[in-house]
């Protein structure tokens, strides 16, 4: 029996694009205005008039976009005793948003009128034509390349998807040229010269060149540093270091606040809160590097004598201490005082944290005193979707995470789509034990419509988690979960099991340096997951599965971005266990897969057509991403992907399989062999919960024995990956 997706699916989806395509379209401004001017003052003086605004040789920009531009200018327009100058200011504006867009030669004038519906304000605009950057050269430099000052001038494009000539933009130039000088200036060339820009038009005034020259003078680095004072015979050696670090480096301002702030440090750690340094510098004349001294006067070294807490109103007292690095009777450190800051505001308990030593009783005690202001720690949220399989999808949940002041978390949530549903509930300790490991202790049941089965799961977990790094992070689960398979459309499936148990132990390792999780344009994600099922454990299944990932982004330009992605999985039975029930298999082809598929529709079928999965998958994909505007972006992809064994038991001519060895053979065998490809286009439109996608995916090289689609089209929220 075959499971055929609602008829209404198509319809639901392209209603959902309209919607979004009404609630994305921009509001019509209006420019408003009261009352009068001297023309209108003749015949109704003290009476209001409505404002009529009208827009004459305007080809290029529409009347709403010129509407904008001077709306609030013109309000209170005919009610000002100088209408003129607001009028002047209005087209002084009208000019701008024409220049912005490249029509450096604009002119806009004005007429106002009155009449008994009104007064009329008319602006008339003589284009131009738009001008195109035809080059940009640059003459002088010699310690920057020009591909790299060339990088400056990046901005509005012309031409279909932006990917045209640079469009002439003279604030832009100069903000440019204002940007090289800050380069060179950071790098040690205070006096740079930069001439132009040099601007040459074509005749027709069409196109430009533009010129500047470079005069970088003389580099000026940092030369000797000297430390005099009160020199310490523990901190001789990271001062020595410093030194070093700053020797040869370019000299601007901050190198003496990088210098005094380098010695508060290391006199910090050491005890020496007080220390003070105060920095000379010396440069003969013409030499290019100038020599710095530094006095140094430490103060006492301090210990802490105590620690008073302020304003935690909710969070337990003992919750913030053992977060605290500093410790009542050590002796004072800097590095663990900004230590104690981070981990207090990383608990995400307080919007404002500010850690400030006080007098003690001695000369050489302080007290540290912590001054806290409790954020919110209750929410309630609601989040909505889209999907090209799920349709509609959203879900809604409570959070405490600070349950009885103990920095504990508790979150609840339930959600569903046109094909799942969930509910959740969890609690968190992000520091178990006082470490650094956090245990999350979630309960669940999940129900979700596959094309060609239905899955329930009911079950629970205990997973451990820790950040190796910023970026690195590794977790250690068990899972106990109670599974039931209904609607299984093929049920030919020899030894079919639809009713059985997972008891799981999973370790997982993550690389994250994504610049943004949503729309990212540079970066990596690789992850790698081993999964053993296995009846000591307490599962009625028994398997070994094996997960990883890798995403990589490369940023071309400003705008472009290519987008590399593998990701695989496999599963192989284990001891007893001969094969592996559908839920648990992998399929591929959908919108976040092979797009030139539907949802899970790559791979062997069975007689009727109903997917039946595999024991392995790959997909690769390669994607060019443009940012067309701030929020709208496009691309271009190539994906490539199978499911293994690639062979339904009626298209096997050895039948379905009768050992636990046959699936593992099968399935090496098949690892890499019959790929699928999706060739394709998408537009994405730039949202705070992900971008709206629609993709339109095209196979070209369909299998008409599988009843292949020549094409496919997903709309969902979120990138692919």
């Amino acid at each position: 029996m075959k499971k055929v997706a609602p008829a209404g699916g198509t319809i639901l989806t392209l209603i959902g694009l309209l919607m979004l395509m009404f609630l994305l379209q921009p509001m019509p401004q209006q420019a408003r205005a009261g009352d009068m001017t001297e023309e209108a003052a003749a015949g109704a003086a003290g009476k209001s008039a409505d404002l009529h605004v009208v827009f004459q040789g305007n080809d290029h920009l529409s009347d709403s976009d010129l509407r904008a531009a001077v709306a609030e200018e013109l309000t209170g327009f005919a009610g000002s005793d100088y209408p003129e100058a607001k009028a002047d200011d209005a087209a002084f504006l009208l000019e701008s948003a024409y220049k912005k867009a490249g029509y450096a030669f604009v002119k806009v004038t004005y007429a106002i009128g009155g009449g008994e519906d009104g007064l009329l304000l008319t602006f008339t605009v003589a284009e131009g034509p738009q001008v195109l950057v035809s080059g940009i050269f640059i003459d002088g430099n010699t310690t920057f390349a020009d591909n790299e000052l060339l990088s400056f001038f990046e901005a509005k494009s012309s031409g279909l998807l932006g990917m045209g000539s640079l469009v002439f933009v003279e604030s832009q130039i100069r903000d440019a040229i204002f940007a090289i000088h800050d380069l060179y200036t950071g790098d040690g060339f205070l006096k740079v010269k930069i001439d132009g820009p040099v601007l040459q038009f074509s005749p027709d005034r069409s196109r430009v060149e533009v010129r500047i020259t470079i005069d970088e003078g003389q580099r000026i680095t940092v030369g000797a540093v000297h430390f005099q004072g009160d020199i310490l015979s523990d901190a001789q050696s990271e001062l020595g270091k410093l030194a070093a670090q700053l020797h040869g480096k370019p000299f601007i301002g901050r190198r003496k606040l990088i210098l005094r702030s380098g010695v508060q440090e290391i006199y910090g750690n050491l005890g020496y809160p007080d220390v003070q340094a105060d920095i000379d510098e010396n440069r003969a004349d013409s030499s290019p590097e100038i020599n710095l001294t530094c006095t140094i006067k430490s103060g006492p070294r301090v210990i802490i004598a105590g620690i008073e807490i302020v304003d935690n109103t909710r969070t337990d007292r003992e919750f913030i201490l053992n977060r605290l690095a500093l410790r009542q009777g050590e002796i004072f450190s800097s590095r663990k005082k900004r230590e104690s800051f981070q981990r207090l505001y990383q608990t995400g308990l307080f919007r404002r944290v500010a850690l400030d030593l006080s007098p003690g009783a001695n000369a050489d005690e302080r007290i540290l005193t912590v001054h806290l202001e409790e954020s919110l720690a209750r929410e309630v949220f609601f989040q909505g979707g889209w999907g090209s399989y799920e349709l509609l999808r959203g879900s809604a949940g409570f959070q405490d995470r600070n349950i009885f002041g103990s920095g504990r978390v508790f979150r609840a949530d339930i959600g569903g789509s046109v094909k799942s549903a969930n509910v959740e509930a969890s609690v968190r300790d992000p520091w178990f034990f006082g470490t650094d490991i956090s245990a999350d202790l979630p309960v669940f049941y999940r129900y979700r419509e596959e094309p060609s089965f239905t899955s329930e799961e009911l079950g629970m977990s205990v997973l451990f988690s820790k950040d190796l790094r910023k970026d690195l992070s590794a977790s250690l689960g068990y899972l106990y979960s109670s599974n039931k398979t209904t609607d299984i459309a093929a049920m030919d499936i020899a030894d079919q099991e639809s009713n059985y148990t997972i008891a799981s132990v999973k370790l997982q390792t993550t690389l994250d340096t994504r610049n943004d999780i949503f729309y990212p344009t540079g970066g990596r994600r690789i992850f790698a997951a081993a999964e053993v099922a296995e009846p000591s454990l307490g599962s009625g299944l028994s398997f070994y599965r094996f997960n990883f990932g890798a995403r990589e982004f490369y940023p071309l330009s400003k705008k472009n971005t290519l987008a590399l992605r593998y990701i695989t999985g496999v599963i192989f039975p284990g001891r007893d266990q001969i094969t592996i029930p559908i839920g648990e298999r992998f399929f591929n082809g959908g919108e976040n897969t092979v797009r030139s598929f539907r949802q899970s529709e790559l791979g062997p079928k069975d007689a009727s057509g109903d997917p039946l999965g595999g024991m392995a998958y790959n997909v690769f994909t390669v994607e060019l991403r443009r940012l067309l505007t701030d929020r709208l972006a496009a691309s271009l992809f190539l994906d490539y992907g199978n499911v293994s064994p690639n062979l339904s038991p009626e298209e096997d001519s050895d039948g379905p399989f009768t050992d636990r060895q046959d699936v593992i053979d099968s399935t090496l065998r098949d690892y890499f062999s019959d790929f699928r490809p999706g060739l394709g286009v998408g537009l994405q439109y730039l949202l705070p919960v992900g971008p709206a996608r629609l993709d339109f995916a095209w196979n070209p090289d369909q299998d008409k024995n599988r009843e292949e689609d020549s094409f496919t089209v997903h709309f969902s929220i979120g990138m692919a990956f």
